[in-house]
């Protein structure tokens, strides 16, 4: 229906319609077959989330003198996030609506800072081709020059290629902490020694990983430091709302110094409704999402999250053992978190493209579709940790 009805419907008519179409989206993922998007998969989870979820489904935090609980939780979770990425006592950030608000803000922050600091009008960033696309907005939207360096064999950053890229018009430089498409994590320390030599701004994107990365050491995963622990970290993206099992519309953004906060603010001090300042994208956003994400990081806890870590990057590496043991496919990129990549090997008769497809039909597995280079992945949830070794079965019987 897409008229408005001339007639209000029956509150119990419409819930019975809510249900109905609930269930035709839950059936779509709650076999655990899918990759990514739904992280947790868990009814009690979400129903908990859910009732915080509607006690501040109607507050707004751009009135933060209306509601200072909600003000106060959303300044905690952006601590707690903080710390959990070693930020010192300078340290700051922002809750925004998601991962590329979250990336669209930092390079904003980075383009004004070095406008204002050197003086630079024709900015550019420099990332590599395997950074997330919400960079190449950021590039449209701010008229910032996204310069693009190869992957190693890896799928990680070519350090020699990116330095190649870096000239006087450079704001930032980009590592992902894991990349989306393969699961690489780019060489972080040694980026942050060229950004500090170069004097510019290096941004770790978090987003994928951002609940998984700073538990791994404590679940047995150790890691390189990624965070701002990293001498040249000056921010960083994270997202609650996916491995941390807050609702949708969870980000943060962090900066290594408030200073550099700052330039991401807006400010308008003579429009004629009074002084307008808002320190994101968003005007009023909705207050839900803070206070349930607020809610689940509370309720998971440190050790919580260690233990989802655990299970998550250990279904990651039994899937990459079983990969590679498979004759005709190969690994694309470094399965380091929570994304499996694949390809066929040469000569194998037929692509990773038909492979998906044969999954699909035969067991009901949804890949993600992958290009330059050509692969296919599984970013493995909650959800999809369970079953792990199925997955492996099946895509044996898929090429056999």
């Amino acid at each position: 229906c897409t008229a408005l009805p001339s007639k209000g419907m029956e509150k119990e008519e419409l819930l019975q319609l809510m249900d109905r179409r609930k269930e035709q989206d839950t059936k779509n993922w709650i076999n655990g077959k899918i990759t990514g998007a739904v992280y947790h998969g868990g009814h009690e989870h979400y129903d908990f989330v859910g009732q915080v979820f509607s006690r501040w489904a109607f507050c707004n935090p751009l009135h933060p003198d209306l509601h200072p609980a909600l003000r106060q939780m959303d300044s905690e979770v952006v601590q707690m996030v903080i710390n959990m990425y070693h930020g010192g006592a300078d340290a700051a950030g922002a809750f925004t609506t998601g991962g590329t608000e979250s990336i669209l803000m930092a390079m904003k922050a980075h383009r004004d800072w070095a406008e204002e600091t050197k003086g630079i009008t024709e900015p550019n960033i420099v990332i590599c081709t395997t950074a997330h696309a919400a960079f190449d907005k950021a590039g449209k939207y701010f008229k910032i020059q996204v310069r693009k360096a190869r992957p190693d064999g890896d799928m990680a950053m070519d350090l020699k290629h990116m330095k190649q890229l870096i000239d006087g018009n450079t704001v930032a430089i980009v590592g992902s902490c894991c990349q989306y498409s393969h699961g690489t994590i780019d060489p972080i320390q040694e980026m942050g020694q060229i950004a500090l030599k170069k004097n510019i701004g290096l941004h770790v994107d978090c987003c994928l990983g951002g609940f998984l990365v700073p538990f791994m050491e404590k679940a047995g995963y150790p890691l390189p430091p990624f965070d701002f622990r990293v001498p040249g970290v000056t921010s960083i993206s994270c997202d609650p709302h996916k491995y941390g099992f807050a609702p949708k519309g969870s980000s943060v953004v962090m900066f290594s110094k408030k200073e550099l906060r700052r330039y991401m603010y807006c400010y308008l001090t003579d429009w004629s409704g009074g002084i307008y300042a808002t320190p994101t994208m968003t005007g009023s956003r909705p207050g839900g999402p803070v206070a349930a994400t607020w809610a689940a990081m509370r309720r998971f806890g440190e050790d919580g999250y260690v233990q989802t870590t655990r299970e998550i990057v250990g279904a990651t590496r039994t899937i990459a053992e079983g990969i590679k043991q498979m004759e005709d496919l190969r690994l694309v990129g470094r399965p380091e978190v929570c994304v499996v990549a694949f390809d066929t090997k040469p000569g194998a008769g037929f692509s990773c493209y038909a492979v998906a497809d044969c999954l699909k039909q035969l067991s009901g597995w949804e890949l993600a579709t992958c290009q330059n280079p050509a692969s296919v992945h599984l970013a493995l949830t909650l959800l999809t940790a369970k079953h792990a070794e199925s997955f492996v079965k099946d895509v044996k019987a898929a090429v056999a």
